[in-house]
Parts: structure tokens; sequence; C-alpha cells
């Protein structure tokens, strides 16, 4: 047969034509391997005699003979599995530079820092991480109690958030009454060694005491968590908190397990893509995006006898006695450590998710 051939090459290559190339040479090399496999299809098929068309004067092959081909085929096929996976990785490569590239390209030609509390969705100054009046990711479907709402995006990976917050109270008479799975922070307005941390991923390791909450092991939502950057991110430790505070990021590592997959939004975070309002330091009050409050409007807040309970924060405030909270009324701001909240964790996970029917 006559081989392939590309295209003649243009003096002006873009990244879509070097994809093409790419995805070219992959497609001649698994033609030619199909030839292969159909020359050893018909190898069989002659020493067992029915090969259309063979010389059937042949004498019959022996069972020796057969096990030695079979041998011989069987070798080849090993070679060509092994061929598959360069190809595979050939092509997984140059699909995700292609696409990073892509996503670099509308991430900072699209992103804002959120600073100004404009219409704009909010991230860091190099436009990586955009707020999105996100999907909602149904519970149900990916093994978890509660839906999930989508915040942002990164690249190939959605932050989510848990619609409901997490049932701490080990009594399950209690269950789903905001009044007992309130929380305090901790001992200071660090993350790290916080209250809600250790709930969190209690929750989320399976391994909360007697009835609280605990994301069930055999959770699909594990399937697509991510490591992330919560913990090395500005506003992880007692400093002044702002808009592009504790901006989180993806880890391009698959992690259902792990400490610290799950995590507490930060206050940069909620500023910017789950919130009405934002203040600090008893400042003026700053709208916030229109895309954060859309996504504050689909979170289950639930009022009880005493009143509208809030959603700690990872940011610290710039007070040992205060962490940051998004409050019911949808505020960003500063509140005492030993004061009371409700947990709802947050996932970074590959955004395919949404494609689970």
């Amino acid at each position: 047969m006559s081989m392939a051939k590309f295209p003649p090459r243009s003096e002006s290559y873009e990244i879509e034509d070097s994809l093409s190339q790419i995805l070219t040479s992959i497609a001649m090399e698994e033609l030619g391997l199909s030839h292969i496999i159909n020359a050893e299809g018909e190898k069989i098929q002659y020493v067992l005699g029915t090969l259309e068309g063979a010389n059937n004067a042949v004498q019959p092959s022996s069972i020796a003979e057969i096990i030695e081909v079979n041998e011989s085929v069987k070798d080849m096929l090993e070679k060509i599995s092994l061929n598959q996976i360069f190809l595979f990785a050939k092509m997984s490569t140059a699909l995700n530079a292609y696409f990073k590239t892509a996503n670099d390209s509308a991430n900072n030609g699209n992103g804002n820092n959120g600073g100004n509390g404009g219409n704009g969705g909010g991230g860091e100054e190099d436009g990586t991480t955009i707020g999105v009046d996100g999907e909602t990711l149904e519970g149900g479907k990916v093994g978890d109690s509660s839906d999930w709402i989508e915040i942002a995006r990164n690249g190939d990976f959605s932050l989510i958030i848990r619609k409901n917050f997490i049932n701490t109270y080990t009594q399950a008479n209690d269950y789903g009454d905001p009044f007992w799975q309130r929380v305090i922070f901790g001992i200071n307005n660090n993350y790290a060694p916080s209250y809600l941390r250790n709930k969190i991923n209690e929750w989320f390791r399976g391994i909360a005491p007697a009835a609280a909450d605990n994301l069930p092991a055999d959770a699909v939502l594990r399937d697509y968590t991510v490591q992330n950057t919560a913990l090395s991110a500005i506003g992880s430790g007692p400093v002044p908190a702002g808009i592009n505070n504790g901006i989180s990021k993806p880890v391009d590592q698959h992690d259902g397990v792990g400490y610290d997959v799950a995590f507490a939004l930060s206050y940069g975070e909620a500023a910017n893509f789950i919130s009405l309002e934002y203040a600090w330091d008893g400042g003026v009050n700053t709208p916030s995006n229109t895309i954060a409050q859309s996504n504050f409007a689909k979170i289950a807040f639930s009022p009880d006898v005493a009143g509208y309970y809030g959603i700690w924060l990872r940011s610290p405030g710039n007070n040992s006695n205060y962490a940051s909270n998004l409050w019911m009324t949808g505020r960003v701001f500063q509140m005492g450590i030993n004061d009371l909240s409700l947990v709802y964790p947050a996932l970074w996970v590959y955004s395919n998710i949404f494609e689970i029917t």
C-alpha cells in the first residue's frame, strides 16, 4: 500500500497546525499497526487452514506448529500494546499542551483580579482563576447527600462548594439542625491548626465520629478530586486578608482520600466567587461582582431560633482573635474565632465531572 503523506508545510505554523501534524502522525502509525494486526490474524488462519485463497494442498499444521505460531503472534501483539501506550502518551501530551495554551490565552484575555468589585469574574492578578456563574452538580450522581455549586474555573478544573453544611455533631437526632452543627474556628486565626480544618478532613476522609457526616468511601466524587494549593496560598497564616487573598489553585494530581483535598474557602475566594459584598477592618462594604452574587443565591443557608449563621473561611484576619466568615447576609468580613458558624467544604475537581449523567 502507499504511505500517507503530510500536507505541505506553510511558512507560518500556528499551534493548531502543529497539533494537526502530531495527530496525523499518530493516525498514520495506528494505520500501520492495523495492517500488522491483520497480518498476524491471517498468519493464524493460514496454519489453521481457514485462510481464504490459501493453497489448500499445504499439509495440515501440527499442534507444535500451531503453538509456535500462536507464541509468535502473542509476542507481536504485546509489542503493539506497548506501542499503543506510547501513542496514547504522545496524543495526551499534545492535547494537554494545546488546551493549556488555549485556556491560558482565554484566561489572560477575560480574567481580572476582582479588586474593583466589577461585573467580571474574580481571580488572581494573572487571570488564571476565573469566577463563573457555574453549574449545579447533583449530589445523588456523585455519591454525596448534598448538591455542589461550581463557583470558579482554572483550565480543566472547577472549584466547587457544597450547597449544604456538613453535620458535625455526633448525635443523629440533631441531624440537619444548624443550631447543633455550628463550630468554633480554633484557638487563633490560622487555618492550619483550626477546628474547622479538622472537621473538613474528617468528613472527606470518612473518619468523623458517631453520627457526624462522612463522605462515603465509594462516592464517585472522589474519582474527580485533585490536590490543591489552599494551604500554601497566601492567606493561610495570621496576616491581613484582602480581595486577592488566598486564591487557591488545582494541582493536576488525583487524590480521593488525602488530607486537605477538601478545604475551606478563603476570604478572597468568597469575595470573588460567592458573596454579595465584602469589607475589612470595619471598612465600607463593597458590592461583589454579579457572578459572585449569583453563586451566593445557590447556597442553602438555614435559619433557626438563634438567627442566621455563616460559613467559616480559610483566610485569617489581621487580629489573632478574628478569622474570616461569609455571613448569611452575603457579606464577607472578620468574625471572632470563638463565635459559631457552619462548615461548607470546597473541592478542586476535574471539570468533566459535570458530564456525569
